[in-house]
């Protein structure tokens, strides 16, 4: 490996720890707001007493998508030195969980932000802040499956794969945020940090 792609497998470890450090940061954040009302006429109060959390969660996961999304993109293309099923069911999976992340952000975003100040409706509110947990619901999956087809391929050997192993038990359990409860929810993004810290660290490089 030349001086300048040691650089960038560098940078790109930290940009992957960034980015899974900013990610539970946001989810942090959501897991902090009290469980939304099944009644969408009081969706609006409830998203208004959750502004700032909404608010500061949204602008988190922008940066955090963009860090993860390039740093695992350029670790994992380090890594191929030979063509891997397992490494791209990996790959795809997490790219799906930062696609739904994306879905969360714009689904945050507009209940945050006013677009041409267009007042939304109880229902569309209800509507958003379903989307919301939903695309988490999908996010988590993802991580689930990265977590176990990544931990299977890095050079940490049987110790990563039992982190992948139980890291995907527990984002599975977590992709269910309106049946846990709050605690386990602010658990699960703990974890999601640990899990893509150690990624980082333990990813092949050729």
């Amino acid at each position: 490996m030349t001086p300048r792609q040691t650089v960038d497998v560098r940078a790109h470890r930290w940009l992957m720890i960034v980015g899974a450090l900013l990610t539970a940061g946001a989810l942090l954040l959501l897991s902090l707001l009290p469980d939304p009302p099944a009644e969408a006429v009081a969706m609006t109060a409830w998203v208004e007493r959750g502004h700032p959390l909404l608010m500061w969660s949204n602008e988190l996961l922008f940066l955090a998508v963009i860090c993860w999304g390039a740093g695992a993109r350029g670790l994992v293309s380090a890594g191929l030195a030979v063509p891997s099923a397992r490494i791209d069911v990996g790959r795809t999976a997490l790219t799906v969980a930062l696609g739904a992340l994306v879905v969360v952000l714009l689904a945050v975003g507009r209940l945050v932000y006013p677009v041409f100040e267009i007042d939304l409706s109880a229902e569309v509110v209800a509507l958003l802040v379903s989307s919301t947990f939903g695309a988490l619901h999908v996010a988590f999956l993802g991580f689930a499956v990265a977590a176990v087809t990544l931990g299977w391929s890095t050079r940490a050997g049987l110790a990563g794969r039992a982190v992948g192993i139980v890291a995907a038990a527990a984002f599975v359990v977590g992709s269910f945020p309106w049946l846990t409860p709050n605690w386990w929810n602010s658990v699960v993004p703990v974890m999601i940090a640990a899990w893509g810290v150690f990624l980082a660290c333990v990813t092949r490089t050729e």
